[in-house]
């Protein structure tokens, strides 16, 4: 049997639980104070029409008098990790599906799903004062589904014998793992309902789509080919994305903060002993236009500086000279565990000593603690939105000090 636990609004219920003053209001918990969307809102707040991925002003204007909070990560991860660690005592069998979200499989525990649901919600709720959602069933893909069905502070079980009906009960562009353009191609072949998906037959299916039209068909009978899955898969690329706290025209500005995002890059490498050849550069124009381009260098690195002098070059490349709004840096092509300061002793400087120092201090007392001094230019610091990839282990932990 497989539980799924989503917590509800996570990040707004958690600054509701810590600020009093918010508790019972309708907020929205947003990225940054110059430029932002929302990152979630509270359920008093969606009453109002207030939805993830709002511009901060459309939130306001459609409630205004929404209380705007600035999102804080380490808070949030602190959270989950704890709920991570909790939910590890009832089995070992955990996936963290994202920084909100796991399953469990409970297999072998001697819990029955009412038991597990009961003991998950006490401990969310008498840690953190705050509530999650869990649904039960034969496999991962009904019990995602059967998590929305009381939401929120809800628990829903699916017996085995109660799938079909189950999911029947669903329209396709409801169900986990048919977005919307997907949806809205069956829409427009008149498809709208598991049923309808069973009667255009595998086969049909498979035509099109290849080998996801077997699971198309599958999800359609509510079966999961997949079972918990707690080992994280290795990393094929480690990236950070900014959007900037301003518009930026000048290729010194755009330095700065390309160094800064090539150390948050690099450090993680160093950290996960990654090291990689092809380092990527995105560029997101006023108009909302992006580029990308990648340079693949003849060496594995972690090395900020190669990473930050390659990435240099590819913005030359591809930045038009107009305003920036937001720039990425990447590193992919990754191997582990080779010489991850290969041929950093270059320009008369040991590199690996002021890389493993900087690594050092920065682990004992925070991210960019000690770092290059160009960054003292970027008027934003430090990784402040948390990848929908973030979790509480492995490559894709992205570390915060900052206790709850």
């Amino acid at each position: 049997m497989i539980l799924c636990m989503d917590m509800d609004a996570f990040f707004a219920s958690v600054e509701q639980a810590s600020n009093p003053k918010l508790r019972g209001k309708p907020i929205a918990v947003i990225g940054s104070k110059e430029r932002t969307v929302v990152v979630t809102s509270s359920y008093e707040a969606r009453e109002y029409g207030v939805k993830t991925g709002m511009t901060k002003y459309e939130a306001l204007k459609a409630c205004p008098w929404l209380e705007v909070v600035v999102g804080r990560t380490r808070k949030y991860t602190y959270v989950s990790k704890e709920i991570y660690n909790f939910l590890k005592t009832i089995t070992p069998d955990v996936e963290a599906y994202s920084i909100d979200e796991a399953f469990l499989d409970l297999t072998g525990t001697g819990y029955s799903p009412e038991d597990a649901a009961y003991m998950i919600k006490s401990f969310v709720k008498r840690s953190f004062d705050i509530t999650c959602s869990v649904g039960s069933g034969p496999n991962k893909f009904v019990a995602k589904m059967a998590t929305g069905v009381n939401k929120p502070d809800g628990f829903y079980h699916v017996p085995e014998d109660d799938v079909l009906d189950f999911v029947d009960g669903f329209r396709l562009k409801d169900f986990w793992g048919i977005g919307r353009r997907l949806s809205k191609r069956f829409a427009n072949m008149g498809i709208f309902t598991p049923g309808d998906l069973r009667e255009l037959g595998e086969e049909r299916l498979v035509e099109m789509f290849g080998i996801n039209g077997t699971r198309l068909f599958r999800l359609a009978h509510g079966e999961y080919p997949k079972g918990i899955d707690d080992d994280d898969p290795p990393a094929k690329s480690i990236g950070h994305s900014m959007t900037l706290p301003r518009d930026i025209r000048s290729r010194e500005a755009a330095s700065d903060y390309i160094l800064q995002l090539s150390e948050m890059v690099s450090s993680r490498a160093r950290k996960n002993k990654y090291s990689g050849r092809t380092i990527s550069v995105a560029v997101r124009y006023t108009d909302m236009s992006t580029h990308r381009q990648m340079h693949m260098i003849p060496f594995f690195t972690s090395a900020t500086h190669h990473i930050f002098e390659t990435a240099m070059e590819v913005f030359d490349e591809i930045w038009n000279g107009e305003p920036i709004r937001l720039l990425g840096v990447s590193l992919s092509k990754l191997v582990t565990n080779c010489v991850t300061l290969q041929n950093v002793s270059d320009e008369g400087r040991n590199w690996a000593d002021i890389y493993d120092a900087m690594d050092s201090i920065n682990e004992k007392f925070g991210s960019q603690t000690l770092s290059f001094g160009s960054m003292l230019n970027c008027t934003r610091r430090g990784a402040g939105v948390i990848s929908p990839a973030w979790r509480p282990e492995g490559m894709r932990d992205v570390s915060y000090n900052e206790s709850y």
